[in-house]
Protein backbone atom coordinates (compact mmCIF):
# COMPACT_ATOMS: atom_id res chain seq x y z
CA UNK A 1 0.00 0.00 0.00
CA UNK A 2 2.93 2.30 0.66
CA UNK A 3 4.78 1.90 -2.15
CA UNK A 4 1.77 2.30 -4.38
CA UNK A 5 1.30 5.80 -2.39
CA UNK A 6 5.12 6.73 -3.63
CA UNK A 7 4.66 5.42 -7.07
CA UNK A 8 1.72 7.86 -7.22
CA UNK A 9 3.28 10.31 -5.37
CA UNK A 10 6.72 10.27 -7.85
CA UNK A 11 4.74 10.12 -11.07
CA UNK A 12 2.61 13.39 -10.18
CA UNK A 13 6.27 14.81 -9.18
CA UNK A 14 7.38 13.47 -12.93
CA UNK A 15 4.37 14.68 -14.61
CA UNK A 16 4.67 18.41 -13.16
CA UNK A 17 8.35 18.31 -13.50
CA UNK A 18 7.47 17.81 -17.29
CA UNK A 19 4.96 20.17 -17.43
CA UNK A 20 7.02 23.62 -16.00
CA UNK A 21 10.04 22.20 -18.54
CA UNK A 22 7.58 22.23 -21.94
CA UNK A 23 6.36 25.18 -20.73
CA UNK A 24 9.75 27.44 -19.57
CA UNK A 25 11.41 25.76 -23.15
CA UNK A 26 8.25 26.58 -25.04
CA UNK A 27 7.95 30.40 -24.05
CA UNK A 28 11.78 30.92 -24.37
CA UNK A 29 11.76 29.40 -27.90
CA UNK A 30 8.99 32.01 -28.41
CA UNK A 31 10.70 35.02 -27.19
CA UNK A 32 13.91 34.16 -29.11
CA UNK A 33 12.40 33.12 -32.54
CA UNK A 34 12.84 36.43 -33.76
CA UNK A 35 15.20 36.49 -36.68
CA UNK A 36 17.13 39.39 -38.10
CA UNK A 37 17.10 38.24 -41.00
CA UNK A 38 16.34 41.24 -44.32
CA UNK A 39 13.45 40.29 -45.67
CA UNK A 40 9.71 38.75 -44.46
CA UNK A 41 6.31 39.58 -43.28
CA UNK A 42 5.97 42.89 -42.03
CA UNK A 43 4.04 45.57 -40.80
CA UNK A 44 3.73 48.83 -42.50
CA UNK A 45 4.22 52.41 -40.61
CA UNK A 46 3.36 55.69 -42.80
CA UNK A 47 5.74 58.70 -41.91
CA UNK A 48 5.22 61.41 -43.55
CA UNK A 49 2.86 62.23 -46.60
CA UNK A 50 3.75 65.70 -48.76
CA UNK A 51 3.46 67.17 -52.97
CA UNK A 52 6.34 67.13 -54.63
CA UNK A 53 6.78 70.87 -55.42
CA UNK A 54 4.76 73.26 -53.30
CA UNK A 55 4.57 75.84 -56.21
CA UNK A 56 2.91 73.78 -58.78
CA UNK A 57 -1.12 73.57 -58.71
CA UNK A 58 -1.67 70.19 -59.81
CA UNK A 59 -5.38 68.92 -60.92
CA UNK A 60 -4.89 66.09 -58.52
CA UNK A 61 -4.02 67.49 -55.02
CA UNK A 62 -3.09 65.81 -52.24
CA UNK A 63 -3.19 67.74 -48.82
CA UNK A 64 -2.37 65.34 -46.59
CA UNK A 65 -0.59 65.32 -43.32
CA UNK A 66 -0.19 63.42 -39.84
CA UNK A 67 -1.07 64.84 -36.61
CA UNK A 68 -0.29 63.21 -33.39
CA UNK A 69 -4.11 62.61 -31.28
CA UNK A 70 -2.29 60.75 -28.18
CA UNK A 71 0.88 59.35 -27.80
CA UNK A 72 -0.58 56.02 -29.28
CA UNK A 73 -2.59 57.38 -32.46
CA UNK A 74 -1.51 58.70 -35.40
CA UNK A 75 -4.13 60.24 -38.08
CA UNK A 76 -4.17 60.95 -41.37
CA UNK A 77 -6.23 64.35 -41.62
CA UNK A 78 -6.35 66.77 -45.31
CA UNK A 79 -8.18 66.98 -47.94
CA UNK A 80 -8.22 65.45 -51.43
CA UNK A 81 -8.79 67.91 -54.07
CA UNK A 82 -9.48 66.75 -57.59
CA UNK A 83 -9.98 69.46 -59.69
CA UNK A 84 -10.57 66.99 -62.69
CA UNK A 85 -12.36 63.26 -62.11
CA UNK A 86 -9.56 60.78 -60.69
CA UNK A 87 -10.26 57.85 -63.15
CA UNK A 88 -8.62 54.98 -65.19
CA UNK A 89 -7.88 57.62 -67.91
CA UNK A 90 -5.11 58.49 -65.79
CA UNK A 91 -1.88 56.76 -65.67
CA UNK A 92 0.25 56.31 -62.30
CA UNK A 93 3.97 55.77 -61.78
CA UNK A 94 5.71 54.79 -58.79
CA UNK A 95 9.40 55.76 -58.50
CA UNK A 96 10.62 53.50 -55.01
CA UNK A 97 14.17 55.09 -52.88
CA UNK A 98 15.39 53.13 -50.33
CA UNK A 99 16.93 54.56 -47.14
CA UNK A 100 21.02 53.30 -47.44
CA UNK A 101 22.94 51.83 -45.24
CA UNK A 102 25.03 54.61 -44.31
CA UNK A 103 22.12 57.39 -44.60
CA UNK A 104 20.72 59.03 -47.87
CA UNK A 105 17.87 57.78 -50.15
CA UNK A 106 19.67 55.26 -52.74
CA UNK A 107 16.74 56.01 -55.90
CA UNK A 108 15.61 53.80 -58.41
CA UNK A 109 14.93 50.93 -55.81
CA UNK A 110 11.83 49.81 -57.78
CA UNK A 111 9.69 51.64 -60.50
CA UNK A 112 6.14 50.41 -61.27
CA UNK A 113 4.19 51.81 -63.88
CA UNK A 114 -0.17 51.41 -64.09
CA UNK A 115 -2.53 52.35 -66.63
CA UNK A 116 -5.94 52.18 -65.63
CA UNK A 117 -4.82 54.95 -62.26
CA UNK A 118 -8.31 54.54 -60.29
CA UNK A 119 -9.00 50.56 -60.94
CA UNK A 120 -4.96 49.93 -59.98
CA UNK A 121 -4.90 52.17 -57.08
CA UNK A 122 -7.63 50.73 -55.59
CA UNK A 123 -6.57 47.40 -56.00
CA UNK A 124 -3.17 47.77 -55.03
CA UNK A 125 -4.77 49.69 -51.39
CA UNK A 126 -7.51 46.70 -50.62
CA UNK A 127 -9.28 47.07 -47.67
CA UNK A 128 -7.31 50.69 -46.83
CA UNK A 129 -9.11 51.85 -49.94
CA UNK A 130 -12.80 51.96 -48.61
CA UNK A 131 -11.47 53.09 -44.90
CA UNK A 132 -10.08 56.13 -47.39
CA UNK A 133 -13.21 56.56 -49.14
CA UNK A 134 -15.51 56.72 -45.64
CA UNK A 135 -13.12 58.62 -43.88
CA UNK A 136 -12.73 61.58 -47.01
CA UNK A 137 -16.58 61.28 -47.42
CA UNK A 138 -16.48 60.30 -51.32
CA UNK A 139 -19.86 59.72 -52.65
CA UNK A 140 -19.03 56.78 -54.12
CA UNK A 141 -16.42 54.58 -53.62
CA UNK A 142 -15.91 53.13 -57.18
CA UNK A 143 -14.59 54.51 -60.06
CA UNK A 144 -14.20 56.99 -61.31
CA UNK A 145 -14.29 59.55 -58.44
CA UNK A 146 -15.66 63.13 -59.30
CA UNK A 147 -13.77 66.12 -58.99
CA UNK A 148 -14.05 68.19 -55.63
CA UNK A 149 -12.61 68.51 -52.21
CA UNK A 150 -13.13 66.25 -50.19
CA UNK A 151 -11.82 66.83 -46.29
CA UNK A 152 -11.07 64.09 -43.63
CA UNK A 153 -11.50 64.93 -39.47
CA UNK A 154 -8.79 62.03 -38.86
CA UNK A 155 -8.15 58.54 -39.68
CA UNK A 156 -6.12 56.48 -37.64
CA UNK A 157 -2.87 55.93 -39.87
CA UNK A 158 -2.65 51.99 -38.27
CA UNK A 159 -5.95 51.06 -40.31
CA UNK A 160 -4.05 51.93 -43.93
CA UNK A 161 -1.78 49.10 -43.13
CA UNK A 162 -4.45 46.49 -44.87
CA UNK A 163 -3.30 46.54 -48.30
CA UNK A 164 -2.79 44.51 -50.79
CA UNK A 165 0.62 44.98 -50.93
CA UNK A 166 3.58 42.10 -51.61
CA UNK A 167 3.39 39.80 -48.01
CA UNK A 168 7.21 39.34 -47.68
CA UNK A 169 9.51 42.40 -48.57
CA UNK A 170 12.90 43.82 -47.47
CA UNK A 171 13.06 46.01 -44.28
CA UNK A 172 13.69 49.54 -44.09
CA UNK A 173 12.85 52.60 -45.05
CA UNK A 174 10.92 53.91 -47.90
CA UNK A 175 10.48 56.98 -50.12
CA UNK A 176 7.72 56.60 -53.00
CA UNK A 177 6.51 59.60 -55.58
CA UNK A 178 3.71 59.23 -57.43
CA UNK A 179 3.11 60.94 -60.36
CA UNK A 180 -0.08 60.81 -61.88
CA UNK A 181 -0.50 61.59 -65.82
CA UNK A 182 -3.46 62.31 -68.40
CA UNK A 183 -3.22 60.85 -71.95
CA UNK A 184 -1.23 63.78 -73.28
CA UNK A 185 1.14 62.26 -70.53
CA UNK A 186 1.20 65.69 -68.75
CA UNK A 187 2.03 65.14 -64.86
CA UNK A 188 -1.40 65.68 -63.10
CA UNK A 189 -0.04 65.22 -59.50
CA UNK A 190 2.74 64.16 -57.49
CA UNK A 191 3.24 63.42 -54.26
CA UNK A 192 6.17 61.82 -51.93
CA UNK A 193 4.87 59.11 -49.07
CA UNK A 194 7.82 58.05 -46.64
CA UNK A 195 7.61 54.90 -44.48
CA UNK A 196 8.94 52.22 -42.79
CA UNK A 197 8.33 48.27 -43.22
CA UNK A 198 9.57 47.33 -39.63
CA UNK A 199 8.79 43.22 -38.41
CA UNK A 200 5.68 42.59 -36.86
CA UNK A 201 7.02 42.69 -33.08
CA UNK A 202 8.89 46.13 -33.60
CA UNK A 203 7.90 48.98 -32.21
CA UNK A 204 7.92 52.28 -34.47
CA UNK A 205 10.39 54.16 -33.63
Amino acid sequence: MKHSIIVKIISKMLIKTFGFILFFSSSQSESLFRPNLPMGEYRIVFDKVYPCETSKNYPIQLNWYLSKKTSSITELKGNTTFLIPFDDTLTIDYKFASWGSTGGWVPNALIIEKKKACSNLKHLVGNAWFIFMEGFNFPTNECPLPAGTYITSGIDKKKFEDMNFPKVFFYGKYKVVLRHRNLKNEVVGCHLIEFSLIRPWETPI
